[in-house]
């Protein structure tokens, strides 16, 4: 299933590209494609912050899921500021933003780890009952 996800998001990403590089050689740039461009550069960026700030591991875990969220959070309030996403009267709205997406990303990576868990320990189950019926 990973897999498959995995292709169709890059799928997606290459259709996306390809349907705005034909738009842009068709009638210029938009205001659409500028901001699809503004996201791309955003995502990348992001999963930088989150392989750095995942190398800094703390002992409590609930430490690493802030620290990691406060970090994207900052980025993402420096970085939609230069890109005139938020004004000073709205800078709180970055935060809210990254908790949108975080907070439903993070419960999905811990079902996707609790499902690997379990697919492990159960392959291990079935090795150990193997190796005990050959003894």
């Amino acid at each position: 299933m990973k897999k498959i996800m995995q292709k169709a998001l890059i799928l997606a990403a290459l259709m996306i590209a390809v349907v705005f590089l034909v738009s842009y050689i068709m009638i210029g740039t938009t205001e659409e494609m500028i901001l699809v461009f503004e996201l791309f550069v955003l995502a990348f960026t992001i999963s930088v912050v989150q392989y750095f700030a995942e190398r800094l591991a703390f002992e409590n875990r609930f430490v690493n899921v802030i620290f990691e969220y406060l970090a994207i959070s900052i980025f993402v309030l420096l970085y939609g500021y230069f890109v005139n996403w938020f004004m000073k009267s709205n800078w709180w709205a970055a935060f809210l933003y990254v908790a949108i997406v975080y907070i439903p990303a993070y419960f999905l990576d811990v079902a996707i780890v609790k499902r690997n868990i379990d697919f492990i320990n159960k392959k291990l189950e079935e090795k150990r009952k193997n190796e005990n019926k050959s003894e």
